[in-house]
């Protein structure tokens, strides 16, 4: 087999500016990828929390029937954190609505944070 890793995942978007916005202004994401030269009307645009970082998140617009319905409805994505509960803080402050509140759990300190869309993310701090 010669998968080696997980390069990519797809959000469904509603706008790419306003989902670009979100990402960057609360998460902190930076921009990996903007081009428009793949094809005609389509734009490539991945994010992660640093430059080069992977997997990156495609910003995706709906494309085809249904994509629509797929907006918010993303899988669980886990996030790395050194402090969740600071970061918690930091992400409510930037208006980022916290779903789960910072808790202990076996793998750590654990809380969940939404995105734009309602998308759920998985904030971990692993044990010390």
């Amino acid at each position: 087999m010669t998968i080696k890793s997980v390069t990519h995942l797809s959000v469904f978007v509603r706008d790419q500016d306003e989902a670009l916005d979100w990402y960057r202004d609360k998460f902190g994401f930076v921009v990996c990828d903007d081009n428009s030269d793949f094809m005609p009307g389509f734009r490539w645009l991945t994010v992660a929390p640093m430059q080069g970082g992977w997997p990156q998140l495609v910003l995706m617009p709906p494309m085809q029937e249904g994509d629509q319905a797929r907006i918010g409805a993303n899988g669980f994505c886990v996030l790395a954190s050194d402090d969740c509960r600071a970061d918690c803080e930091l992400l409510r402050a930037r208006g980022v609505r916290v779903a789960e509140e910072p808790s202990e759990v076996p793998w750590g300190v654990s809380a969940i944070v939404l995105d734009l869309y309602g998308n759920p993310y998985n904030l971990v701090q692993p044990p010390a």
